[in-house]
């Protein structure tokens, strides 16, 4: 069976979604696909990758599943790839056995995708050529190969592989030939105070707006294209304000300040969520406690303080982050606290002193009594020590 074919230019054109004007060369041997070539496709792009970083990415083994997946694979899969709401990034390749065609794919959520594979529902319509031999055939004429990205190479490195993989002819199940760095295209974005007098940060990229202050991209793009403001504090923006005679002031925070200024705002806004009965981010604000100093940072949530520790050449991914957050124990010589973790723990101190002796008050009498307690959430009021059961059940 044989899937290759050569894709007139009009075909191409309609099938490949990052609008280049002709197919480029394809070749027999991996030999011949270099970081110059790929560097070539993608100039575009403006991204860029060295022969070095290449030649790492490909020494990186793939891991093997036999399809479709049984008891035992299915939770080596699950550790590899993570569950549902996992942000892995990974490269896949399909291969159909009979043929050995080939389809390579990555994803940042890469459960979600290979799950939306491994059932092809039926009442969508799908384009290309891989899910309609899923369809016809079935997982059993599959196997499926993962390559795990190390937290050492940069964060879109695993577009440079995929890219790797579809210069090569053997991967004939792929429609479209080159990747596309959406988040590294320029956008020049604006964080401006609600009137727009003030210029808190700016940049000219999605990646560089996620990676310093480590807000989500749905929640920026929102903020752009319905005027949403931000934490009910700032205007997120893709326009430069210019106020005429009026000049907009710079705020003049650094990174850390400004990664602490947005923390407090996070904090304050789900405090009033909370209250209001509705639910809030799950966002956190975290602070990092250097241990030979005794220096205290505060970042708007964990993407923020990973990128920190990057520019000062400390490796610290989230998944590590999050296992030793608010454990007290220390990670390379920093700890890890999230603040509602450190307000409870404050507030603990306190009553610890007081709540005996309104145990058996309703929450709304200990407000007129202790107006600290007005300030916790329902579930730090509920983790509130040595609680008779009148406290347990306000």
């Amino acid at each position: 069976m044989s899937i290759n074919k050569t894709l007139p230019v009009s075909i191409w054109n309609r099938q490949c979604f990052y609008g280049t004007s002709s197919p480029f060369q394809l070749f027999d041997s991996y030999e011949d696909i270099t970081s110059e070539l790929i560097n070539k496709i993608l100039v575009n792009q403006k991204v860029f990758i060295t022969q070095e970083e290449l030649d790492r990415l490909k020494g990186i083994p793939g891991v093997k599943f036999d399809l479709p997946l049984n008891d035992e694979t299915t939770r080596a899969f699950i550790a590899l790839v993570g569950r549902q709401r996992s942000q892995k990034s990974r490269v896949y390749v399909f291969t159909h056995k009979e043929s050995r065609s080939k389809y390579v794919g990555s994803s940042n959520n890469l459960f979600f995708r290979l799950f939306n594979y491994f059932r092809h529902d039926a009442k969508r319509d799908y384009t290309g050529l891989l899910v309609p031999m899923l369809r016809k055939q079935g997982l059993r004429a599959f196997s499926l190969e993962i390559f795990i990205i190390p937290a050492e190479f940069s964060p879109n490195s695993y577009l440079y592989l995929e890219q790797y993989h579809l210069l090569n002819k053997k991967f004939d199940l792929n429609t479209q030939r080159m990747v596309q760095f959406r988040a590294l295209r320029p956008h020049n974005i604006y964080l401006y105070d609600l009137e727009g007098k003030i210029l808190y940060y700016s940049c000219d990229s999605y990646s560089k707006l996620q990676k310093d202050l480590g807000i989500h991209y749905a929640t920026f793009k929102k903020c752009i294209r319905q005027g949403n403001n931000y934490l009910n504090f700032f205007k997120i923006t893709d326009t430069l304000i210019e106020n005429g005679k009026n000049s907009v002031a710079s705020a003049g925070l650094n990174l850390i300040q400004l990664n602490s200024l947005i923390g407090e705002k996070q904090m304050l806004k789900n405090k009033s969520m909370t209250f209001s009965g509705k639910c809030y981010s799950n966002s956190k604000s975290i602070t990092i406690k250097e241990v030979t100093t005794g220096n205290i940072m505060d970042f708007s949530n964990i993407l923020a303080a990973v990128s920190y520790l990057e520019d000062i050449n400390n490796k610290i991914n989230r998944n590590i982050i999050a296992k030793y957050l608010n454990t007290g124990k220390a990670f390379k010589g920093y700890l890890f606290y999230d603040k509602n973790h450190l307000a409870l723990q404050s507030a603990l101190e306190v009553t610890n002193k007081k709540v005996r002796k309104y145990s058996t008050f309703s929450r709304a009498e200990a407000y007129t009594f202790e107006p600290f307690i007005r300030e916790l959430s329902n579930n730090q009021f509920n983790q509130l020590p040595n609680k008779k059961s009148g406290l347990a059940a306000l």
